[in-house]
């Protein structure tokens, strides 16, 4: 199947008859009608009703449509960007991240790269989302801190603490030692929901350590986790840094500090892969300092 015999299709399909779509393509109607022919020969199908000059889009021909307007899409976009890396122009990539990535990690990056930098296009999409849209090829970049795939090339961004914030004057305040899974599940937390690497992981720990915990509350973002905490609410377990006068103490799990790794992972055949990495890298340089 020929990507320009795909072209012909649409034409007819759009304009309704082999002369208008000649006329459309600018190639001639012998040549438009003997590839419409040999494609139907080749799918086993007819695609068309004709009806004279007239030409209406069979069941089949119904069906066809919508694969062929991607397909036909899929070209234009890669010849464009293939295009754009021979000439040098700037090429375009996605990158899905958990909107708290984005924002927090991610956000401040860009607001510290230069006015030539690469500018993807973020996707916000939960931990394991990320690489579910890399898997169908839905962008070209996943962030996240769930466990990377399989075969895709990976760059560790950044490896995060998990704190259990207080404020001032809680009695967790006066030690200077991490604090241990078993020293929290009797305490009001206030935990992350399910979306979150930090809140799993801090459930993974609980559980294999044969403990069970009810959350005090949760929410959906770190910051307002911190603003119950600053409230007197309860313990916030968080990865970013103190904010509301709060103090961080490390939470430490049987092997040693909790902390949740975030990896950027995408195709290794990726025709931008050189980009990817440079830009990967320098977020991940940026995350280090």
């Amino acid at each position: 199947m020929e990507v320009r015999t795909l072209r012909y299709f649409l034409a007819v399909a759009d304009a309704g008859s082999v002369t208008a779509a000649s006329a459309r393509v600018l190639v001639a109607q012998p040549s438009i009608s003997r590839q419409l022919r040999s494609l139907e020969a080749e799918l086993g199908v007819e695609l068309f009703l004709r009806e004279g000059r007239r030409m209406r889009l069979s069941p089949a021909g119904k069906r066809f449509l919508p694969i062929v307007r991607d397909l036909v899409a899929r070209a234009d976009s890669a010849r464009a960007t293939m295009t754009a890396l021979a000439s040098g122009v700037q090429v375009p990539v996605s990158v899905a991240a958990h909107p708290t990535t984005i924002s927090d990690v991610i956000a401040p990056f860009v607001a510290r790269s230069g006015p030539g930098s690469l500018i993807p296009t973020f996707v916000p999409a939960s931990a394991d989302g990320a690489y579910e849209r890399l898997a169908r090829a839905e962008v070209d970049v996943a962030i996240s801190a769930a466990r990377p795939p399989q075969r895709a090339e990976l760059i560790l961004v950044a490896r995060f603490p998990i704190w259990a914030q207080v404020p001032d004057g809680h009695p967790s305040t006066t030690r200077s030692a991490p604090l241990a899974i078993t020293d929290l599940v009797g305490e009001r937390l206030i935990v992350l929901d399910a979306t979150h690497a930090t809140r799993r992981t801090f459930d993974e720990e609980v559980s294999r350590a044969g403990l069970v915990y009810e959350p005090a509350a949760v929410v959906g973002l770190p910051r307002i986790a911190q603003a119950l905490a600053a409230s007197g609410a309860g313990i916030a377990i968080v990865t970013d840094d103190p904010t509301y006068g709060l103090r961080g103490i490390q939470v430490e799990g049987r092997s040693g500090p909790l902390q949740i790794m975030l990896h950027a992972a995408w195709d290794r055949t990726h025709y931008a892969g050189s980009v990817i990495r440079a830009y990967v890298e320098a977020l991940a340089a940026h995350c280090a300092g």
